[in-house]
């Protein structure tokens, strides 16, 4: 990979980290905004919260090299939901932003994808 692409996927990847970072805070603390699109979206409140334990935990992931790739394709697939989600109950701007966060992740998963886990490589590669 060039130099200058190295610096595009990490400054996008260190972006969506700090997105799903504080959307996940916000769903798991309750925070008014959350709470009120949920009950919108007729979604329990168990549901938000793993949700945003999901996201926090892939925006952890999405920093560290080894799992970039696995934590992308995770946080794309919560991003259908959002998107449905969206195209359902709320205006066009929702359903745009959930649809570029996804085509972002999309394109850290394709970036990193290759990169195995050292963790799995052992039982993976023998």
């Amino acid at each position: 990979m060039s130099k200058t692409r190295n610096y595009i996927t990490w400054a996008l990847t260190v972006l969506m980290a700090l997105i799903f970072l504080g959307a996940g805070f916000a769903k798991v603390t309750g925070q008014e905004a959350m709470v009120q699109a949920f009950t919108v979206y007729e979604l329990p409140t168990w549901f938000r919260i793993a949700i945003g334990g999901v996201e926090i935990i892939g925006g952890i992931f999405l920093i560290i090299p080894a799992f970039s790739g696995m934590a992308s394709f995770g946080l794309s697939i919560i991003m259908i939901g959002a998107i449905a989600t969206h195209a359902m109950y709320d205006p066009a701007s929702k359903l745009l932003t959930a649809s570029v966060l996804f085509i972002i992740l999309t394109y850290i998963y394709l970036t990193r994808k290759n990169v195995i886990p050292p963790v799995l490589q052992k039982h993976l590669i023998g």
